[in-house]
């Protein structure tokens, strides 16, 4: 042993390392380079600047182009946030973040931490204090005098020292340029168009989950299956929704424990209500509350967890989609429940609200516009579209659209998890589909507020095509998805 190691401390010391980690059977991470080669710099938010709403932070690596690398930004050392290549004026990398939430050092200071990265290996950071002044928005004019065209890249900007630690997860990135899943129309559209400051959720940044199935399927993998662990890791690194019914003892209390998290974190969380008296008309997911006055204890419940925290909630997938197959009564009553719980939740100005409304191959958008209208959408954020389903994004903007032309400009969200090769038809573990669409707020259209990953990739819709029951992890299904998208992992 000991001679080994010294043959490998002469082959230098990331052969040391590498072997040093092995034996002690520590997480293996790939070693930054002793010396960046590059700098970071930053031209919004500057040194010291007191922001606050949704601020534009730009940044690019001199001597670069775009496109040969990746930029993110964390906050205080948490979560890395993905930014895009814009090509506005200078080229350089962009993203909107809303910092009305970062209250947890009131006005601060926080340090945000720029990271670049090429081909997985981190070449230079920089980190800029700021202070968040949120009783005194920044004016305008501050803002817009840090246009890219009044900045000269530097080369004097020495880059910090840089850490070798575990890439923390990606809270909110858009799709992966090495992706295949793309959408041309959509692709031209998110370059051009900026989405409009109604979006209830712009710059959030969705809560990840780091002890999620995926990630505890990339540490089991981490040495008997790498490529795996690798596509695992991705998925881990994406936002997800928390599924709330039944199964939860205490609802309350487990809606309470993640807000804290997500709030700890910086982030909001997801939650998808789905415990409606008669849910999935007796399908695979039958199930839910037993009658109306237990459901509105439940979603009261829901409601008392969130609090006065930020959350966005999914309203009953499917619960509008289905109603024909309950009597009159019964749809009566449903439509009722849903526009109370929209009231209930909406108590809560931090907590908005989507109907589920299908998706572009199942309802008529005139038919669906009925039902929402009936269901309280006037009352809700918007409505929702393709939850656990595969259409194609740029289907369901289009679907997304008419439904919202007949219901007074309603904004909606797209579940992207799954659909990256479209759909085949099948609803229930279809084979050969392929995860999409990032989560991200920055979709490049006015009306859709944002891609989610509300169905968790990887977890069953029912026992069909050999699957579990609903909603358990299968491994080599989310494999498939990582596989099917071509997407190597993280």
């Amino acid at each position: 042993m000991k001679n080994t190691l010294i043959v490998l401390a002469k082959r230098g010391p990331i052969a040391l390392l590498a072997a040093l980690i092995l034996l002690t059977g520590a997480p293996f991470i790939t070693p930054a380079p002793a010396h960046a080669a590059e700098v970071i710099n930053t031209w919004w938010p500057t040194q010291g600047a007191r922001i606050s709403g949704t601020q534009p932070f730009k940044a690019l690596v001199p001597g670069l182009d775009v496109s040969q690398y990746e930029m993110f930004w964390q906050v205080d050392g948490g979560q890395w946030n993905w930014m895009d290549s814009n090509y506005k004026d200078y080229p350089h990398k962009e993203t909107s973040v809303h910092v009305g939430g970062w209250n947890w050092r009131g006005e601060g200071p926080y340090v945000v931490n720029f990271i670049a990265r090429k081909n997985g290996i981190i070449i230079a950071q920089y980190r800029v204090t700021i202070y968040a002044d949120n009783g005194s928005p920044t004016p305008s004019t501050q803002v817009a005098s840090q246009r890219a065209t009044d900045f000269t890249p530097s080369a004097n900007i020495s880059p910090t020292t840089i850490q070798t630690a575990p890439v923390t997860p990606v809270s909110q990135p858009v799709m992966l340029a090495s992706a295949p899943v793309e959408f041309s129309s959509l692709t031209l559209a998110s370059q051009s168009s900026t989405v409009t400051s109604m979006n209830p959720l712009a710059g959030s940044r969705f809560y990840v989950n780091p002890d999620s199935a995926a990630a505890r399927q990339a540490r089991e993998w981490q040495y008997s299956n790498p490529a795996g662990a690798s596509q695992m890791r991705y998925l881990a690194a994406q936002p997800t929704a928390m599924w709330l019914g039944e199964w939860n003892a205490n609802v309350g209390e487990d809606v309470r424990a993640l807000v804290e998290k997500a709030q700890a974190a910086g982030s909001v969380p997801t939650f998808i209500a789905y415990a409606i008296p008669q849910r999935d008309c007796g399908g695979y997911s039958s199930g839910g509350t037993n009658n109306p006055s237990a459901y509105k204890q439940w979603i009261g419940e829901v409601a008392a967890g969130i609090g006065h925290g930020s959350a966005v909630v999914i309203l009953e997938p499917d619960s509008l989609a289905q109603i024909t197959c309950l009597s009159s009564n019964d749809q009566a009553a449903r439509l009722a429940l849903l526009s109370d719980a929209v009231s209930v939740l909406k108590k809560n100005s931090g907590t908005k609200v989507y109907i589920d409304a299908g998706h572009s191959l199942w309802i008529d958008a005139g038919t669906m516009a009925n039902r929402l209208s009936r269901a309280g959408i006037a009352a809700a954020d918007g409505f929702a579209l393709n939850v656990s389903n595969f259409v194609r994004t740029d289907d369901e903007i289009a679907y997304g659209t008419a439904v919202s032309d007949k219901t007074g400009g309603k904004h909606f969200v797209i579940d992207t998890a799954r659909n990256g090769n479209g759909s085949n038809g099948e609803w229930c573990n279809p084979a050969g589909r392929a995860v999409g669409n990032r989560p991200t707020t920055n979709t490049g259209r006015a009306r859709v507020d944002a891609f989610l990953w509300l169905k968790v990739p990887g977890e069953s819709d029912g026992t069909c095509n050999g699957g579990p029951s609903a909603g358990t992890w299968w491994p080599s299904y989310a494999v498939g998805l990582m596989q099917n998208a071509g997407i190597a992992g993280l």
